[in-house]
């Protein structure tokens, strides 16, 4: 097919590109909305809950297991 008039110019862009901070802050909110993540972050959270608990209701747990063990 042959040309039908005068190719157009190239405009050169007036952005520089993307900033790094305009990158991370992307990064940030991609991870923060993915559904995988946010599901890993909850469970993790609820053990640590968890553990903080029973650290905090049974101070005296590492001790008891370990007069335990000297009697089998």
């Amino acid at each position: 097919m042959p040309m039908r008039g005068e190719l157009r110019p190239i405009a050169a862009r007036s952005d520089r590109g993307t900033s790094a901070a305009r990158i991370g802050w992307w990064w940030v909110s991609a991870a923060i909305s993915n559904p995988d993540l946010q599901t890993v972050f909850f469970f993790c959270t609820i053990g640590l809950l968890a553990t903080a608990n029973l650290i905090l209701r049974f101070p005296d747990f590492g001790l008891m297991e370990a007069q335990l063990a000297v009697f089998p």
